[in-house]
């Protein structure tokens, strides 16, 4: 997972009730004063008495993909697939994962699917698909599918012969930096066998030319099942080499820094009711201020309320958290510069139910300085405002603005009166019904954090809203 705390790998186990068979199951192991733990087999509905193999977690944990596969024992119990080997996801569920279900067609054919990587915006599949073609030519490459707004996986992709090559590509992993891509080949010049590869996404969506990771990582022994962790410092990959413990063991070492994916840091933490306590499934929207884009959706744990977001440095992102029975949360994040991942966001998110008398502060609502014009950055979060006022009809509100105490009272009295009246503006042009909106501006006179340093200076200048009927 992306902090580092988790970790799921395949374990190979003699068969409990079939004599000189061996079978796979998953295992998970949890990060102890900075050491690994005992690893704990997942068990039902997960693994089975059949293979189950190749998995991925989404990065913020709450989704398992893996690989099961047709033989005389079938995909395991309850399980029916398309043929040969198919991808399956299972969502976690508080401590328990619920019954898995195959991801279905297009993604799941006739052919053999296997080893997924799931990208941090949670979007973007990629996965192994290998075959025979009509030559009785086997073809095993890199594939890609998008997931759409219906909830369905579009038709894969086959990614470019920049990456592809004519041999065979396994073991792919898509980094939470979302554009810094590893895998396994015999294909590009290598040392022998299976070598591990590393190629970089541009800001065209261009792939570079793979670059082998060199020796010690590479030998003429098989290297796959690369995994990079958040940080970009350690890497995980399975090994035959000899010096282990068996015959495929797991090593670390760490990634040269020209090697290493791009800086990212994450948000983390808990939402819950701020009445009583109650944990909550919400959704998360991440977007960039500049654009206006989305770029991750995901929700917190239907059971224990936790969330992991991952934040990849270079951007300027407004979070907004959403429950249908609650007020909206929002926040924003500046990584225009390198944040260091050692120091994540940590926050747990207190909800308000919609009732009169709650206040919210519209934290993604930007004005310049000295100035009431709204800054395009603004517009996601004054959009989500007015659409909570149209699916609430009867709900009228107070729009308030607030100042620091620098400078001139009278003045930042004005001000405070001119931004609130810019967000009214803004509703108007929505088709909110004036009756239902007031505005008022109280200057410098209630501040919620000291003025004598610069970040409680910063949260004292806010826009709210109150809600004042429904």
């Amino acid at each position: 997972t992306i902090d580092n705390q988790t970790l799921l790998f395949t374990r190979r186990l003699p068969d409990a009730e079939v004599e000189g068979r061996e079978q796979e199951d998953f295992f998970i192991s949890k990060k102890q004063n900075g050491n690994w733990g005992i690893a704990e087999n997942i068990g039902l509905p997960i693994n089975t008495r059949y293979n189950e193999g190749a998995p991925t977690l989404s990065p913020d944990g709450n989704f398992l993909i893996f690989t099961a596969c047709s033989n005389q024992l079938g995909y395991g119990e309850g399980r029916e697939g398309y043929g040969s080997c198919d991808l399956f996801i299972s969502r976690k569920m508080g401590q328990h994962w619920d019954w898995p279900e195959n991801i279905g067609f297009p993604v799941n054919t006739s052919k053999w699917e296997t080893q997924p990587s799931f990208s941090s915006d949670g979007k973007t599949l990629f996965f192994i698909r290998g075959f025979y073609d009509k030559q009785n030519t086997y073809h095993q490459d890199i594939y890609q599918t998008i997931l759409l707004e219906d909830g369905s996986w579009s038709e894969p992709e086959k990614l470019p012969d920049c990456i592809n090559s004519p041999g065979i590509e396994e073991s792919v992993f898509i980094h939470p930096d979302g554009q810094t891509l590893y895998f396994s080949s015999d294909g590009w010049p290598g040392m022998g066998g299976l070598d591990i590869f590393v190629s970089r996404k541009d800001s065209s969506g261009q792939w570079s030319t793979p670059t082998n990771m060199g020796y010690p990582i590479n030998t003429f022994h098989d290297e796959n099942s690369l995994m990079v962790s958040a940080d970009g410092k350690l890497g995980y990959f399975a090994t035959d080499r000899p010096g282990g413990y068996g015959k495929l063991d797991l090593y670390s070492f760490e990634i040269p820094l020209e090697l290493r994916p791009r800086i990212i840091t994450y948000f983390k933490g808990t939402v819950f009711d701020e009445a009583d306590g109650k944990k909550l499934s919400a959704k998360f929207e991440l977007i960039d201020l500049v654009t206006g884009q989305t770029i991750i959706q995901s929700e917190s744990d239907p059971v224990d309320g936790s969330f992991l977001v991952a934040l990849p440095s270079g951007k300027r992102y407004a979070l907004n958290v959403s429950h249908p029975d609650y007020l909206f949360y929002s926040d924003h994040f500046d990584l225009e510069s390198n944040h260091d991942y050692e120091h994540p966001f940590l926050k747990d998110i207190p909800m308000l139910a919609i009732k009169v008398g709650e206040s919210v502060v519209l934290r993604n609502v930007f004005f310049a300085t000295d100035s009431y014009e709204l800054m395009p950055e603004s517009q996601a979060e004054l959009d989500r405002l007015a659409n909570l006022l149209l699916k609430n009809p009867n709900m009228q509100i107070e729009i308030a603005g607030h100042t620091d105490n620098q400078g001139n009272d009278y003045y930042n009295f004005e001000l405070s009166i001119k931004r609130a009246k810019a967000v009214y503006d803004y509703l108007l042009n929505k088709r909110i019904e004036p009756q239902r909106l007031t505005y008022k501006g109280y200057g410098e006179t209630q501040p919620v954090d000291t003025n004598d340093t610069p970040e409680g200076r910063a949260k004292n200048r806010r826009t709210e809203f109150k809600i004042i009927h429904l």
